[in-house]
């Protein structure tokens, strides 16, 4: 019978659940659409688990029901329906149409009492009914054929009338006269007073019914609880028509109505693709009725290969991909047009002459090469032994420019938006076909076809400078990063990895001893139960599984009692140790015994460059832990140095630049130290006076103010009240009027253009600012605001680099970019060249922009990355 299951699911409560569960999302054109998403996920996940053979969905009415005609404070306690939320119901149910899920809704009843209506309805046709949803009401619905389905149980999803009695110790029958007793909160039905859910169990344990409760109500003596009953009477009553779930609602179905069957796929597609789904767009697999690729497809030699690429005078598409498990060969693809494309094998130290010629003209910087992320296609033909110049073009990268939110947009993404063609991404190949040829060909031609309409997008936003001058010279910069790594200390790491096992050791010792017992640091559950209940700290949020133990959560507490403290330390050593000290000598390659992290250049918004595999941007500077692990980057070779340089508070200068304000500005010409300076403004005190503790408070009003911080969070940062951090932000803004006139500018652009730009043109689109999500907004705001400085510092270092790659060829030098990190750039350097280095370094970067303010570099130099002098001007 499992199989001829109908599935009732709530769907106002599932609009509720997708809602709250996900961020806001939002589309290129600000739409918001989590609950879609989340309410499309979870129907999907519903029915691939379950396969029900019926399936329907009820939504409330945003009309009166007979529960509030008869009692005014029903649900009254419950705030409005998120008008974010109510903006997204349209677009639900057309979700639903396109499933082809039927959808109930009846003016002047709720969800529950419809689904009600049809479970008894189906279970007289010998059905077996699961009704989905988390309200536990309904569980007075439950008996031999009814079942509810709650999908977010951890315990298990399905809850039939033994579970109700091992939850609530009554029988399903029972649910509404102990909700008229203990009342509920959720709805505002009132309960009796003094007679919580444990009473009210043991009441209809003892006595079964509220009827034979009050029948017999003298065995209860002379009692408080029996005169709270007794006062109580007309409201239970009432209590209890309000809890019971209406099964007449002026409703008829059949089973035949309610046959599960498959989705209007094409519809469903069309809608995935408008709200940008494309996790979901891309599970309905491929499109019988899409276009393929119009192209043709030749698998030749590469003799033959590369006597057309000789022919060839324009920009080419290339595509590469890895053939075998070993990575010494790769299929090789071509196509200077949309319309056919070339494809042979080539192999690491094959004599061909043809490979050869390719690979001739592959390092020819004359000859531009287009692929999407050419960086890869780099990578791996490097492999193989192949150099690649002459980046002429990049359709990831321009996809992302022109819309940056979406992190690293596939080929696949691009060909179906751009061209309406569907392709495949090849996967795994163990050698080169004509089944594989024509994916591949087509890949390539994709990118020809792509990349002009591409560039004609760019050119429109005036994004072409940006492309062209800055992210695709960054290509071969990070190529060559990738390809040369960085080398770590291994032994060093190990040594580290004892001692922080030594102190995790005795960190767990004295967690043990603090909270009275032993208890494991890693579990949430234990510790939940040792800080809320032995130890009866305040719960300060609550998570799905309970009482939440995160880190904002212990911070919060540790004033309160130490376990939270030691906790904090615990959890930071054993983050850091699993993450960096274990995992970086895993890493090291064999053959160069150096470490090969990814840099990405569409992993960010704002343009910051971003690493992985292992990421090595967020190892943290700010305390003594992670501090020893940056002493793990070495200079590899005797007498080598890294040299490391960074911007002096790079956002604040872009601050002052782009606000123009004259006091900050000529603090910067002055040299001042610009927290001090700005504290001895805002206090009222000289310089020289201004204390440690008053610097330390301007520094998080300069950066909250960057960074659009409210009064509530800058009073989170400073530990103090809310209207004192209102009053050094007023304070602030009289000192630096120009600032306050550049943020509400700002606004006042980003609003009216659905966008904010950096001064080398990358924009960033801030379509939050139109949603109805008072949170979505502000976090728009904050975004409007930030995005110029962080976008304008993230092109300033960029521009860096490749100058820097572009100096170092001019003075033939070894010394190699081995990492960048926010503001920094780390260089490693043979013994010969480091008198050379530090005022190269300086002078690229202090050189690589023109603000309104002189730019800072930093400079210094050492055997490893922690261990590091300064470097005099």
């Amino acid at each position: 019978m499992a199989n001829q299951r109908a599935f009732l699911i709530d769907g106002t409560a599932f609009c509720y659940r997708a809602f709250h569960a996900l961020p806001a999302l939002t589309t290129r054109d600000g739409r918001q659409t989590n609950a879609v998403y989340g309410f499309a996920t979870m129907l999907r996940a519903l029915r691939e688990r379950e396969a029900p053979a019926y399936l329907a969905v009820a939504f409330d009415v945003g009309k009166p029901t007979f529960r509030h005609e008869r009692f005014e404070g029903y649900k009254a306690q419950r705030p409005p329906m998120p008008e974010s939320l109510i903006e997204q119901l349209p677009a639900i149910k057309t979700l639903l149409e396109a499933m082809r899920v039927p959808v109930f809704e009846l003016e002047g009843f709720e969800a529950e009492g419809v689904l009600g209506t049809i479970a008894r309805q189906l279970a007289a046709e010998g059905i077996e009914v699961c009704i989905v949803t988390g309200d536990k009401d309904v569980l007075q619905l439950i008996d031999g054929r009814v079942r509810v389905y709650n999908p977010h149980r951890p315990d298990g999803a399905l809850i039939d009338a033994e579970a109700v009695r091992t939850r609530y110790g009554v029988d399903p029958e029972q649910i509404v006269d102990l909700l008229a007793l203990m009342g509920d909160h959720i709805d505002n039905i009132p309960g009796v007073t003094g007679i919580g859910e444990k009473t009210a169990v043991e009441l209809l344990q003892r006595f079964g019914t509220i009827d034979a409760l009050y029948a017999r109500l003298e065995e209860l003596g002379r009692s408080a609880r029996r005169s709270h009953l007794e006062q109580a009477k007309a409201q239970v009553d009432e209590s209890r028509v309000l809890a019971r779930i209406r099964t007449d609602v002026p409703i008829a179905v059949t089973p035949e109505a309610l046959r599960a069957v498959e989705p209007d796929l094409p519809a469903l597609r069309r809608m995935y693709a408008d709200l940008e789904f494309k996790r979901l767009l891309k599970s309905l697999g491929e499109d019988a009725d899409s276009a393929g690729p119009p192209c043709g497809w030749r698998l030749v030699d590469p003799g033959a290969l590369a006597e057309t690429l000789g022919r060839c005078e324009g920009p080419v598409a290339i595509e590469a991909w890895p053939l075998g498990e070993r990575g010494m060969e790769a299929a090789f693809a071509a196509a200077s047009g949309p319309d056919l494309g070339w494809v042979c094998a080539l192999g690491r130290g094959d004599q061909d002459p043809g490979r050869a010629r390719i690979a001739e003209w592959l390092r020819d910087p004359a000859a531009p090469k287009l692929a999407h992320d050419l960086k890869r296609v780099i990578r791996l033909l490097g492999r193989l032994g192949i150099a690649v110049a002459g980046s002429g073009g990049d359709t990831m990268l321009a996809a992302y420019l022109l819309h940056p939110t979406e992190a690293k947009p596939g080929l696949e993404d691009v060909a179906r938006e751009r061209l309406e063609w569907t392709l495949r991404e090849p996967g795994e190949l163990g050698t080169l076909s004509e089944d594989a040829a024509p994916g591949l060909a087509a890949r390539a031609c994709a990118v020809a076809a792509a990349h002009e309409r591409l560039t004609d997008e760019l050119h429109a936003q005036g994004l072409s400078g940006l492309y062209r001058e800055l992210e695709l010279p960054l290509i071969a910069v990070l190529a060559e990063m990738e390809a040369d790594g960085v080398a770590v200390d291994v032994p060093y790491l190990a040594a580290l990895s004892e001692e922080m096992g030594r102190k995790l050791e005795g960190l767990t010792a004295r967690v043990t001893e603090l909270a009275g017992g032993a208890v494991n640091p890693n579990s949430p559950k234990q510790l939940a139960q040792v800080l809320f209940v032995r130890l009866g700290l305040p719960v300060i949020k609550r998570t799905k599984t309970g009482p939440s133990t995160d880190s904002d959560v212990l911070r919060q507490l540790a004033g309160r009692h130490p376990l939270p403290g030691c906790l904090i330390e615990y959890r930071e050593l054993a983050k850091l140790r699993s993450t960096y000290v274990d995992a970086l000598p895993k890493l090291v390659d064999a053959r160069s015994g150096r470490i090969h992290t990814s840099w990405n250049q569409t992993a960010t918004a704002t343009g910051r460059l971003s690493s992985s595999e292992p990421n090595l941007q967020n190892i943290p500077v700010k305390t003594e832990l992670g501090r020893s692990i940056r002493r793990a980057f070495i200079a590899q070779e005797p007498g080598a140095r890294l040299v490391s340089a960074d911007y002096s508070q790079i956002e604040l200068r872009i601050l002052a630049h782009l606000s123009g304000d004259r006091r900050l500005c000529e603090a910067f010409h002055e040299g001042r130290d610009i927290h001090r300076f700005t504290a001895s403004l805002i206090y009222g005190v000289a310089e020289s006076d201004v204390s440690p503790e008053q610097r330390q408070a301007m520094k998080a009003v300069n950066f909250g103010i960057l960074y659009g911080m409210t009064a509530h969070g800058l009073a989170r940062e400073l530990g103090g009240e809310v209207r004192d951090a209102q009053a050094f932000i007023d304070a602030y803004f009289e000192r630096y009027p120009g600032v306050r006139a550049y943020r509400d500018g700002q606004l006042e652009r980003a609003r009216r253009d659905g966008y904010v730009s950096t001064l080398w043109g990358r924009r960033r689109p801030v379509p939050e600012l139109k949603s109805s999500d008072g949170a979505v907004r502000q976090f728009g705001e904050r975004m409007a605001l930030n995005a110029p400085v962080q976008g304008t510092a993230a092109d300033l270092i960029k521009r860096a680099m490749i100058d820097l790659a572009e100096a170092l060829r001019a003075e033939r030098l070894a010394s190699r970019l081995v990492l960048q990190v926010h503001d920094e750039l780390v260089m490693e350097g043979p013994e010969s060249e480091l008198p050379r280095l530090p005022g190269l370094l300086r002078s690229v970067m202090e050189r690589a922009g023109r603000l309104a303010v002189p730019l800072a570099v930093t400079v210094k130099q050492g055997r490893n990355w922690l261990e590091q002098a300064g470097v005099p001007d």
